[in-house]
């Protein structure tokens, strides 16, 4: 059986130059876009404002997925995740998140991850691969399939992967989401995290879009840095605060640090000391979030609930912009740092 080529995660120009022989103008190119990313239909019959005739050719050549669905399974917090696979049969998760207001979906950029930290189970998987553009948008399709009634607000490039490492196929697919012909999502509502790759912030640094970028720091000072996420030893704290800076000078813009509490490494009221000094002049905010535990086998544990509280006093006290990310999905294993895409259960 002939495999057909899938439509989703082509940017406007792609898919004019693909679909041009088949009589394709341009305003039906843009009808089509629009079908695929924002209607979310299950196939090219719905697509009621294209001529029988076209629907028909692309019908015989051409998918709406680029990736299956395998399994879906939902918290009791409003987090779901799905179980993918692409098709050379590698599996994946994404994760969406409902709040008051908010749909958020988590997307992977690869499938598995070669940074290994510490407290993160993706990194147990070790690089499998990267995702393709068409697959990483996929995913923002099949979790927008979830919620027909309302539209997916934010996108985080925080799922499985470090999509720094996979650069240039991770900046398209946020781009077509951005893009007026594509899901047209602002580019202050899709964010890219990254666990400090300098490269990639420099080069983001450079580019038209006003992506957020968020950074995975989880540690004020290298020796427990480096313990928690090996890519310090590469990329140590001075070298990644100063393209921090650089970025930040550059885009007028803050920047998001995401800092996971680890009990007694580094939850003190001395590691607030730290990272408010580390932060000094650098225009940015502190997500702080709960440790997941059931990734990796380590010896990591939360910091208490007092812990955690005393941590943000300090860092309020210190005049550091700073929040509580509320962690949804542990019940699914959809959490920070939880992906793993061993199965759904």
């Amino acid at each position: 059986m002939k495999t057909k080529t899938s439509l989703v995660g082509r940017s406007f120009q792609e898919t004019l130059e693909l679909l041009a022989p088949l009589g394709f103008k341009g305003f039906q190119v843009k009808q089509l876009m629009a079908w695929i990313c924002r209607n979310n239909v299950p196939n090219f019959s719905a697509m009621t404002d294209l001529s029988q005739t076209l629907r028909d050719k692309l019908e015989k050549d051409f998918c709406l997925h680029e990736l299956s669905r395998v399994k879906k399974v939902s918290s009791r917090d409003g987090a779901t995740k799905l179980l993918l696979q692409a098709r050379d049969g590698q599996q994946i998760e994404s994760v969406v998140i409902s709040a008051p207001g908010r749909l958020t979906a988590c997307l992977s950029s690869q499938a598995g991850c070669k940074l290994a930290c510490s407290f993160c189970a993706t990194g147990k998987m070790g690089l499998v691969r990267n995702l393709t553009a068409s697959e990483i948008v996929d995913q923002l399709c099949l979790l927008q399939e979830l919620s027909p009634e309302q539209r997916i607000t934010n996108v985080v490039f925080m799922g499985m992967g470090e999509p720094m490492e996979n650069y240039d196929q991770t900046l398209k697919a946020a781009r077509i989401i951005n893009s007026h012909q594509g899901f047209n999502l602002g580019a202050r509502h899709i964010t890219i995290s990254t666990a400090g790759l300098v490269p990639g912030i420099l080069r983001l640094m450079e580019e038209p879009e006003q992506f957020k970028l968020a950074i995975s720091l989880n540690a004020a000072d290298d020796a427990v840095r480096s313990r928690l996420m090996p890519v310090n030893k590469k990329y140590p704290l001075k070298a990644l605060l100063e393209a921090v800076k650089r970025y930040s000078h550059k885009k007028g813009k803050l920047v998001f640090f995401e800092y996971i509490l680890l009990a007694g490494i580094n939850d003190s009221l001395e590691d607030a000391e730290k990272l408010s000094r580390l932060l000094k002049g650098i225009p940015g905010k502190v997500n702080l979030i709960p440790y997941n535990p059931g990734g990796r086998e380590n010896d990591l544990q939360p910091s208490s609930v007092e812990a955690r509280r005393a941590f943000y006093d300090k860092l309020c006290q210190l005049g550091v912009a700073v929040t509580f990310r509320a962690s949804k999905g542990q019940d699914i294993r959809a959490a920070c740092g939880q992906l793993k895409a061993a199965s759904v259960s």
